[in-house]
């Protein structure tokens, strides 16, 4: 007997002997142990294999051990990594090793969790369903598959209808809610636990491996009924699985943007379709392609265009810091006494900045030299808690001397702002406000992500201070006031997504205040106060945005009027790089098919990362299987290139 062994590396999977005393116990998702070049490792049977290599010098090996008297991984969940692999351009290995916890392949023990979410979980406020809540409820429970854009307003009750989305499924049937950002799942858990006591798992970066484990095995067990957590629970082991609900569908952290290059909420819909499952994706501001899908009937589309109880929407104004008068260069006048207002009335505040650190620029003043990171081609950020300068690309810092490298010089300017230093800003300037800050430095501990919101809810904090984390899924009723500092960093990326994403974060940012029992207000600061983006967001105006947004995307022939697949190349030298792209640049031209257009090849707008060069080629077509045909083509033209690794980007979502 021959079998398929998959293991968590990319590659695709390997044919082994299987031992007569194995044959009647051993099946598709057994994990065995096998020999593998010179040692021996953990895989999993992915199927019987009835062919023997045609090359009669491979000498097939026999597996060394069956782990487990049954099946470890499910055959849908192997199902769902074999098509994972394929359709990423990628390999079934590497699924393998997103899809399920290396812990759990090496047979590591389950570890005792040490999350202590309310211990004495309040129970979630029962309230009616409103007239729009509960046609969209209907809609979803009618069917057992299908694809729904729930659309609605922030503060509109998109969770409760996930909650009685999940209720009403089939007693055996199972559910998966993915949320884009850790820190949501604080809250998301508390309501989920509030209601399936007991039946909630989740799975996120801020477990450790054994109580990733722990969760797991509960999931695989059929003691779980929802499975909470960011991108990787799409992989959630349920055998019975009835819905997927992909919270806030639009952001971009479902996208994996190294190694295998998958996008969570698309995953979601394929293993929909695969299992007969239903998928709800909720937003207050679908994505392009999303809405578009919708329009052409390919998912039912709902629509909640109230608050809850009628709550009005923040009024947005957009403060034009070119001319208005103000303390610092991050902060107006006006903003700070809105701010100070609010304070005084008791009320709590959100405050957003996309740019961690304290400085994204450290200057010498005598010549004008700037820290870059030797290993990627971008500044370095000055970071002044640890007093090091840091590259968010690549992880590496410094210490920077008294003295400039480059002329000896002494004086240096910090250039531009962060969240640690309108943070240290704005505690001098409002010494009364107890301020908190949520970026990726506040949070790397345990839990932290969980403290914080749980710190805000219960009014410890005054005002809230972040990243795009503070802007995504938080309910706050006691915040009334939302306020962007620099709302500039998000407009001009060289991206053709760029105003996309700035009108999702501005709207979001702003529909966290009022969701309580007073109105609120939200304050966008911005240097360039005329781009169109901000017409929109004033007016809460997605229809409008996206009238917009596809005049322009029809023009070029982006995406949803095109698909995309990005080939990354990646060189050790700026010397290697130009010689290979010169080798092979006449294959790629070569490899061009009707209805396919290729960009390219062209250095990355961030030329280089981890000191690899970076060129990149963006191949662009209207039909799926054509661009992919294109894409293997190429694939297959320079694969043998020696001094280049490539990566494959299918549905790219960013092309720095």
């Amino acid at each position: 007997m021959l079998v398929n062994v998959l293991f968590p590396i990319n590659a695709g999977s390997f044919t082994y002997l299987v031992p007569e005393e194995f044959i009647s116990a051993i099946a598709p998702g057994s994990r065995v142990l096998a020999p593998f070049r010179k040692k021996e490792r953990v895989g999993i049977v992915t199927g019987s294999n009835a062919v023997r290599p045609a090359d009669k010098k491979i000498t097939l090996r026999p597996i060394k051990a069956l782990l487990d008297p049954e099946p470890l991984v499910p055959e849908n969940l192997l199902k769902l990594i074999k098509w994972t692999g394929q359709y990423y351009m990628s390999t079934s290995g590497l699924a393998l090793k997103n899809a399920v916890p290396s812990g759990v392949l090496e047979g590591k023990k389950s570890g005792k969790s040490r999350i202590t979410y309310d211990s004495g979980i309040r129970s979630a406020k029962a309230f009616d369903l409103m007239r729009e809540q509960k046609e969209a409820l209907s809609e979803i429970n009618r069917t057992a598959s299908g694809v729904f854009l729930l659309h609605g307003v922030t503060g509109s009750g998109k969770t409760e209808v996930y909650l009685r989305a999940v209720e009403a499924l089939p007693e055996d049937r199972e559910a998966i809610v993915l949320v884009p950002e850790i820190a949501l799942t604080a809250q998301m858990i508390d309501r989920f636990q509030s209601r399936f006591p007991g039946k909630t798992a989740f799975l996120h970066s801020g477990l450790s491996a054994g109580e990733r484990i722990a969760q797991w095995k509960k999931i695989r067990n059929g003691e779980i009924k929802v499975a909470l957590g960011v991108r990787s629970a799409v992989f959630a082991p349920f055998i019975k699985l009835g819905l997927i609900v992909v919270d806030e569908e639009q952001e971009a952290s479902y996208k994996q943007f190294e190694g295998l290059r998958y996008n969570a909420r698309d995953v979601a819909l394929a293993r929909a379709k695969l299992e007969n499952a239903k998928v709800i994706l909720g937003s207050a501001t679908p994505s392009i392609e999303t809405f578009y899908n919708a329009g052409k009937g390919r998912f039912s589309y709902l629509r909640l265009e109230h608050r809850i109880d009628k709550k009005p929407l923040p009024r947005v104004e957009i403060i034009d810091m070119t001319e208005a008068d103000k303390k610092t260069w991050s902060f107006s006048n006006r903003f700070l006494d809105a701010l100070k207002e609010n304070l005084s009335n008791g009320h709590q505040s959100l405050i957003l900045l996309n740019r961690r650190g304290y400085s994204p620029f450290l200057m010498c003043v005598d010549c004008g030299h700037t820290y870059k990171c030797p290993a990627c081609s971008i500044t370095l950020t000055f970071h002044k808690d640890t007093k090091t300068l840091n590259c968010h690309y690549c992880g590496s810092y410094l210490k920077p001397g008294d003295l400039c490298p480059k002329c000896g010089g002494s004086k240096r300017k910090y250039l531009g702002t962060g969240t640690q230093r309108v943070e240290e800003e704005l505690c001098a300037l409002i010494p009364e406000l107890t301020l908190q800050r949520m970026d990726r430095d506040t949070t790397r501990k345990k839990l932290s992500h969980y403290r914080i919101v749980k710190d805000m809810e219960n009014k410890k904090i005054d005002a809230l201070l972040g990243t795009q984390m503070v802007a995504k899924g938080h309910h706050f009723p006691d915040v009334t006031l939302s306020a962007i500092v620099s709302a500039d960093i998000a407009l001009n990326l060289p991206d053709f997504r760029s105003a996309e994403r700035a009108f999702q974060l501005f709207t979001q940012l702003a529909g966290r205040a009022g969701r309580g029992d007073f109105p609120g207000r939200a304050y966008i600061q911005s240097y360039e106060p005329g781009h169109y983006v901000f017409d929109y967001v004033k007016g809460h105006d997605y229809a409008g945005f996206y009238k917009k947004e596809m005049e322009l995307r029809r023009e070029l022939a982006y995406p949803p009027f095109s698909r995309l697949i990005r080939i990354i190349l990646s060189f050790r030298t700026r010397d290697a790089a130009k010689k290979v792209i010169k080798e092979i640049t006449g294959k790629i031209k070569r490899s061009a098919a009707q209805g396919v257009e290729i960009l390219g090849p062209a250095p990355a707008p961030i030329e280089k990362i981890r000191n690899l060069w970076r060129w990149h080629l963006i191949l662009k077509g209207k039909r799926s299987k054509t661009l992919r045909q294109a894409a293997g083509s190429i694939l297959e033209q320079i694969r043998d290139v020696k001094n280049v690794r490539i990566d494959v980007d299918v549905d790219p979502i960013n092309l720095l």
